[in-house]
């Protein structure tokens, strides 16, 4: 005797679960894409310059307790020696303005980050002020725009923002960032084109800003953070600069 119980049953049982399969891709996906945000994405910008020798710190100024090269990359650390205030390793080169600069970076304790278009205030103690691309824990700050020592936060990641002469923001869009281990190697770029600067975060757009303000700081210096306050550690290697003009 055909048994017709199964048909029925999996007739039934495909209309109870048909939310559940289409729920499905959603729910696989998800995790998937937040994978692929973390994931280093390795960049060559041909034409580009290596800031780098994967050797030692030639081209490069900052305090020698602090900053040196380890296992091939740029290593910085505050462990036993406690600082003050923020201090930078600077690129000893003329300024720069608009650019595309690709690198990759680790951070463990505290925050990092690299300035450019930016000034240094102290030479001996190698302060700056300018635009920084944040190294941070937190999902929205990591990849953000700070202004260190002027604007503070600027934008922060997942955020398209056009600022006016007066300082004045407004957000275009903004969408909310997944988390990303910073303690691993990613991949970070900074393009800068006269008033337009995007952030990307292995190979995506972080933030996406037109800053019109009229103070702003048109070129200047790069240079790679030690945070103060927690001990902390930061490497960096790949470093990449492409001059736009």
């Amino acid at each position: 005797m055909i048994n017709t119980l199964p048909r029925i049953t999996v007739a039934r049982l495909s209309t109870r679960l048909m939310p559940v399969l289409l729920l499905l891709p959603l729910t696989v996906l998800a995790p998937l894409a937040a994978a692929e945000e973390s994931k280093p994405h390795p960049v060559k910008i041909e034409g580009a310059e290596n800031l780098f020798n994967g050797k030692d710190l030639t081209g490069w100024k900052g305090n020698p307790d602090l900053w040196s090269v380890k296992d091939g990359v740029i290593h910085g650390t505050t462990h036993g020696h406690k600082i003050k205030g923020n201090t930078f390793l600077i690129l000893d080169a003329g300024d720069i303005e608009d650019f595309h600069l690709v690198y990759e970076a680790r951070c463990q304790g505290n925050n990092s980050g690299v300035m450019y278009r930016s000034l240094v205030l102290d030479e001996k103690k190698f302060v700056m002020k300018g635009y920084q691309c944040d190294l941070h824990p937190k999902p929205s700050y990591l990849a953000m725009i700070y202004g260190e020592k002027e604007r503070g936060i600027i934008i922060t990641r997942g955020q398209k923002m056009v600022i006016d002469e007066a300082g004045k923001k407004t957000v275009i869009s903004s969408e909310k960032p997944g988390a990303v281990d910073t303690s691993q190697w990613q991949t970070y770029e900074v393009i800068c084109k006269g008033n337009h600067i995007v952030h990307k975060l292995n190979g995506k757009v972080a933030i996406d800003l037109t800053d019109n303000f009229k103070d702003r700081i048109k070129k200047g210096k790069i240079g790679l953070q030690l945070h103060a306050g927690g001990a902390m550690m930061v490497d960096f290697r790949n470093i990449q600069l492409k001059r736009l003009k």
